[in-house]
């Protein structure tokens, strides 16, 4: 089986072998962990490589996707001329009776997302227009919108069908983000933990953040068919996308800290 580095050095670290060509994966976790930093930096990855990205977005506009691709000074341009850059837009038409601009570059389909088996179909079409086969990359950013107008029964259902559709019929890597900020929204993330390959969970580490230190982590909690390291792996957004954690810095910064408490606690009580 053909497994696939990410490139990015803390999430290879929870998959040291790479993720199966044939995968559906969820990256699930609150706001602020940097879920769609992580697509656009592994999209951006796999172009690199050559393959092939098909980008579904239903959070924000095309237009944001590519900005979000230029902050890291990456030539998204670039990708999108030689047709590596495939977007499909579930956004704009929120739009459609107001003035907006002109098309935008790298759009190949527009989309309402009201209906699944329509969703679907486009899907597939564009990844069966373009070539993608054991090779390539679908993005879902996110299952949000998907859930604010389904039922988790429907939601659940379309995403086993990306999985057996594109993952498993086509050898295309599936990426789905899911924001689990309400209760509803973190039990469809359990459930899904069933459903898909694999699940990567963000969040902000509770402890550290009382001490007003943010310090995003990932965990591989399940990819089937390869080794995991599941443990909480440290990392940060910088100007290049995501890096891991110095620990030798991260252990000073948490002494200071520990250290200001320790002086103000002091202060308060005497």
């Amino acid at each position: 089986m053909e497994r696939v580095r990410t490139g990015i050095e803390p999430l290879d670290f929870g998959i040291p072998e790479g993720i199966p060509r044939t995968s559906t994966i969820i990256i699930a976790g609150a706001a602020g962990t940097g879920k769609s930093v992580f697509l656009v930096h592994i999209a951006k990855n796999f172009m690199e490589r050559g393959e092939k990205v098909v980008y579904l977005t239903l959070d924000d506009s095309p237009k944001a996707i590519l900005e979000m691709f230029e902050s890291f000074g990456w030539d998204v341009r670039g990708y999108v001329s030689k047709g590596l850059l495939l977007l499909i837009d579930g956004f704009s038409f929120r739009l459609k009776g107001f003035k907006v601009e002109k098309r935008i570059e790298g759009v190949v389909r527009e989309v309402r997302p009201d209906d699944l088996d329509r969703l679907l179909y486009v899907l597939t079409e564009v990844v069966d227009s373009n070539g993608l086969k054991n090779s390539g990359l679908l993005v879902i950013d996110s299952l949000n919108e998907l859930m604010f107008r389904f039922d988790l029964t429907q939601v659940l259902d379309f995403v086993r069908s990306v999985r057996a559709v594109i993952s498993k019929g086509r050898g295309v890597i599936s990426l789905i983000t899911l924001h689990t900020s309400t209760e509803s929204l973190r039990e469809l993330a359990a459930h899904l933990e069933y459903l898909v390959d694999g699940v990567i969970a963000t969040r902000i580490e509770p402890d550290l953040q009382e001490l007003g230190i943010p310090v995003k982590q990932l965990m591989v909690r399940k990819m089937r068919g390869a080794p995991t390291n599941p443990l909480w792996i440290p990392y940060v957004i910088v100007s290049d996308g995501i890096r891991g954690v110095d620990p030798n810095k991260l252990a000073s910064l948490i002494r200071s800290k520990l250290r200001q408490a320790l002086i103000t606690t002091r202060g308060s009580s005497g």
